[in-house]
């Protein structure tokens, strides 16, 4: 009686230690191998985001271009030549590109030249089309035009100049809502949509 109640005893002790044993041991272990694991998921998630940063950056790289220059005949024998401080091609089509500090120049056969100047554009590298904006200025002999846009045709040898208009030479400043330029003949065609929103001023 007196042995099996030791046996008991020490039954009882031997599972106590093991009961201490596990818990100091193999749970502590199982708690570390899961912050473990969180810590690896959320280093995976920062390097994902690393990576995905550095591929947008590197995009950005590849479609950006400083200094570009274009130049195209036309049948006349006309040359046109535009040049751009910085230019990004645009991510859906490869023909268009979007331009910072542009300067452009229509030179003809006789070696007159048509120059334009502004701080944006859309370029299109199959056609040649190009759309300024912002600080448009157009200079040809003493003739000079200012508008917030102007659509460059090259392949219809004609100019559109839209909103805030202003033509003026030696003689007369002219405002308006839309001027168009034969780029063969030179002619001028002032227009606006409502006729009273035309001004000439003559210079004495």
């Amino acid at each position: 009686m007196y042995k099996t109640l030791i046996q008991l005893i020490l039954l009882l002790i031997l599972i106590l230690i093991i009961f201490f044993i596990y818990n100091k041991y193999f749970y502590t272990k199982d708690k570390i191998d899961e912050v473990k694991n969180t810590n690896s998921s959320v280093i995976k998630s920062a390097e994902k985001k690393n990576l995905l940063k550095k591929n947008l950056v590197k995009k950005r790289v590849d479609n950006e271009f400083i200094n570009l220059t274009y130049e195209k005949f036309d049948t006349n024998g006309n040359k046109y030549f535009i040049n751009a401080k910085k230019g990004i091609m645009d991510s859906k089509s490869s023909n268009i590109i979007y331009m910072n500090e542009v300067e452009a120049s229509l030179i003809y056969f006789n070696n007159e030249r048509l120059i334009i100047y502004s701080k944006e554009a859309i370029f299109n590298k199959e056609n040649f089309k190009t759309t300024f904006s912002k600080n448009v200025r157009l200079l040809y002999r003493e003739q000079t035009l200012e508008s917030d846009n102007l659509e460059f045709l090259i392949d219809k040898n004609i100019a559109i100049f839209r909103d805030n208009v202003k033509y003026y030479n030696q003689d007369i400043e002219a405002f308006a809502d839309i001027v168009n330029i034969n780029l063969i003949t030179k002619e001028i065609d002032i227009k606006s949509k409502d006729q009273k929103k035309i001004k000439i001023k003559k210079n004495n």
